[in-house]
């Protein structure tokens, strides 16, 4: 029975396959497409529903994200046919992206249910997929806990008990290792992180990973050391590496907070209008043209380094798929957003779909990072941005950096008019009326800009209008987070490292770190294996972590293009003190020390997960003539049974 249904649901594919094949590509034929695609999800709910194992949740994740794929890629095809229809003007290569795309996700969909149908490759030990940074931090802290905690050593009143007996030095070898282990993944992480972080913070991470490694190799050592060692020296540096990873931890917090900011400035900055209209006005070798392009490359990296930090504190699986469906369009435009406005011959269509289809993504991904990120760190790095620009341009004026801040402002708005956040503004004290004010006066500094284009205004009285907004933004912050002490107020300075040491460039840093096997690490979200020759010329490997390929062993995939970014049971969910089994050593989960400032993402501890309408973000169709409607609700009763029935939800 179960061998005919696995059969059903290949030959559900097959038929999907062939009529994506079909020419050609009309409303009918892809009304046919929905009705064979739906035929499949139905299939894939009660297969799933019989073959939870409990543990290839990596699995389940990519048949979410294939699926979410194919929808969008359907929707996309559905506008490019009906352009066709209306202008009369074939766009044939528009149409084969999307093609293209929906076979992958069909091949992947083979594959996953391969996996979650074969008995030996879930009863595999070990973790089936690599961890992000989060899930490492929080093993590497917790096996550090035995070596930092405190033990009454004068309990006994022998001074033989002072001393690491043999055993105990054999366990402290091991789990030496094996912390040695995954902070090499941690640095890859960082490294990786670091190459698109901001100018500024590129020397900060470069030294706090230097920091990390001297202070991992100390406790090495003094847990490898051949003759017995006083517990407390080891003590000492174990405390001093879990310093260092807090250090590291806080930094990072804060500079994916600037670089959100900074991203979804660039996204309006460097639009694909913009690129369209530079690349016509300009010549392809233009140097101008050429950092555009590399800036908007940029951008993008720095979008998927956001999103897979986003992915890791995701509060179901629905917002989690959400990030994950627009990081892979991203990773599948990427290859041909640019060339197809370089091109000439019905370039105008089919850079208009994507272009199109571009914009709908940034968008979903927006709001979805809008709707995970923490609103009083958001607050209180818009506070310190502002802080910062208002003090520069006291030094010496500059529209431009007001300008930018006046936009990063629109952001900070945005994030609270989503029905999530709005929820913080009714809870205590006077916020809301406080958001009014500093929505008001937002305006105003946005009005005084644009008024002083046409008539010469006082640079006093352009800066006195920031000051008011800094102001009412202070009191705003303390009513969502409380008034902060430390460094008079300045919640910001009070994690920033002081002492930097070693090489502070980051290409020096790197230099240092392949020297001992580390290297950036690289994440693929679903369409890896693009062809050589589809990549673009422009894309620069030194401005992109798609160029730096990590040469830390990490766990063995069969499956290279997995996305592989949500660890099966993130530790940040597990119940205080619960004991988690690994290789070799027990993860209590017990973080002992809170970040000083708020971490990027909220933090979500619910142990009943919301996956409700995983495809809800989709419902919305506007197609007069395509019959998707009705299968997408249809769809939506995908989740219902198995978020209840086969899907531990206190694991995705």
């Amino acid at each position: 029975m179960e061998a005919s249904e696995t059969q059903e649901l290949f030959t559900h594919l097959s038929k999907c396959k062939h009529l994506m094949n079909r020419t050609p590509h009309n409303l009918q034929q892809l009304n046919e497409f929905c009705l064979e695609f739906l035929r499949l999800s139905e299939g894939l709910q009660r297969f799933l529903l019989k073959n939870n194992n409990g543990q290839r949740y990596d699995q389940i994740d990519i048949i979410y994200l294939c699926l979410t794929q194919i929808v969008t890629c359907i929707r996309n095809m559905e506008r490019a046919i009906k352009t066709e229809a209306s202008h009369g003007i074939p766009i044939q290569a528009g149409k084969e992206h999307f093609i293209d795309r929906i076979h992958w996700c069909l091949d992947r969909l083979r594959s996953c249910i391969a996996i979650l149908k074969s008995a030996s490759e879930a009863d595999e030990s070990g973790v089936h997929e690599e961890n992000t940074f989060v899930d490492l931090m929080d093993m590497v802290l917790d096996q550090l806990a035995p070596y930092t905690s405190y033990k009454d050593e004068n309990a006994s009143g022998s001074e033989k008990n002072l001393m690491v007996d043999e055993e105990n030095q054999n366990q402290a070898k091991i789990a030496s290792q094996q912390i040695r282990s995954n902070i090499d993944m941690i640095l890859s992480h960082t490294l990786a992180f670091a190459n698109v972080a901001l100018k500024q913070d590129k020397k900060a991470l470069s030294a706090l990973c230097q920091k990390v490694i001297r202070e991992c190799m100390a406790f090495q050592e003094e847990c490898t050391m051949a003759t017995p060692v006083n517990d407390s020296n080891r003590k000492i540096k174990g405390i001093s590496l879990e310093n260092a990873l807090y250090q590291l931890e806080d930094y990072i917090n804060e500079a994916l907070l600037r670089l959100v900011f900074t991203c979804f400035l660039d996204y309006d900055k460097l639009s694909v209008e913009r690129l369209r209209k530079e690349i016509k006005e300009k010549r392809i070798d233009d140097t101008q043209l050429d950092e555009l392009i590399a800036d908007f490359d940029v951008n993008i990296d720095r979008t998927t380094q956001i999103g897979m930090f986003a992915i890791a504190f995701a509060a179901n699986s629905k917002i989690k798929t959400v990030v994950r469906s627009c990081l892979a369009s991203f990773e599948s435009l990427d290859s041909c957003i640019i060339p197809s406005l370089q091109s000439k011959v019905n370039s105008n269509m089919y850079a208009h779909i994507l272009e199109q289809h571009f914009n709908d993504e940034v968008r979903n991904f927006k709001q979805a990072i809008q709707e995970i990120i923490d609103s009083y760190a958001f607050t209180s790095c818009y506070y310190d941005l502002l802080n910062q620009a208002i003090k520069s341009c006291d030094k010496q004026y500059s529209k431009q950096a007001l300008e930018d801040i006046a936009q990063m402002g629109k952001f900070l708005y945005e994030h609270f008019q989503i029905i999530v956040n709005q929820k913080e503004l009714q809870k205590y004290g006077d916020r809301l009326e406080l958001y009014k004010k500093f929505t008001v006066m937002l305006h105003e500094c946005q009005a005084i800009l644009k008024y002083s284009d046409r008539e010469q205004i006082d640079v006093q009285r352009i800066l006195k209008r920031f000051k008011i907004l800094r102001s009412i933004l202070r009191k705003f912050m303390d009513e969502l987070g409380g008034k902060s002490s430390l460094d008079g107020g300045n919640p910001l300075s009070a994690t920033k490292s002081q002492v930097f040491l070693m090489s502070d460039e980051l290409s020096e840093s790197q230099q240092m770190f392949a020297s001992i096997g580390i290297s950036p690490s690289i994440c693929s979200i679903l369409y890896s294996n693009t062809p050589v020759e589809k990549k673009r010329a422009q894309k620069l490997a030194s401005d992109s972590m798609k160029g730096n390929y990590s040469k830390i062993p990490v766990t063995p995939l069969k499956e290279k293009a997995v996305l592989n970014n949500s660890s099966p049971k993130p530790s940040i969910k597990y119940p205080p003190n619960a004991a988690v089994a690994t290789a070799q050593v027990n993860r209590f989960n017990v973080r002992r020390k809170e970040s000083l400032r708020k971490a990027m993402f909220k933090k979500h501890t619910t142990t009943t997960c919301d996956n409700d309408e995983i495809y809800g973000i989709y419902n919305k169709n506007n197609s007069g003539s395509l019959q998707i409607s009705e299968i997408l609700d249809d769809l939506n009763d995908f989740r219902s049974h198995s978020a209840e029935n086969m899907l531990d939800t206190s694991i995705i």
